[in-house]
């Protein structure tokens, strides 16, 4: 009995810390997935990158780890020191399918940017 209700509470404790350790809550938007990419960037937090990235990426920035003779993780957080301060603007975002596209501008830029995503399994994923 005791086994049972220690194993109980301990789910509950990982359950209840599992969000925050996440990245908080799921992106369900092209807009939210650009936000938390980029504040997981700036944060250099490897493992909410991850999550964000389609596949392509994650095999493109695996090719490019390799070829700096990096690990993936090493890789992507030395990527995330190029990151400026401050969320950029975030323009129109244009939805079509299974394919999406959202314009942003850091205060600094001149021209405005486009981001492209992909959906996988059913979430959004940024698509460098």
């Amino acid at each position: 009995m005791k086994v049972v209700r220690a194993t109980a509470l301990l789910l509950a404790a990982l359950l209840a810390v599992a969000p925050a350790s996440c990245g908080g809550k799921k992106a369900g938007t092209p807009t939210e997935v650009f936000k938390s990419f980029y504040e997981a960037a700036r944060a250099a937090d490897v493992a909410a990158l991850k999550k964000l990235m389609s596949k392509e990426s994650l095999a493109y920035a695996e090719g490019q780890a390799k070829s700096r003779n990096q690990s993936l993780d090493d890789y992507l957080a030395s990527q995330s020191r190029s990151f400026p301060p401050g969320v950029p603007e975030v323009g129109e975002e244009k939805i079509e399918g299974d394919k999406a596209t959202l314009r942003f501008k850091h205060e600094k830029a001149r021209n405005w940017s486009t981001a492209s995503f992909v959906k996988e399994d059913g979430e959004w994923k940024i698509n460098l």
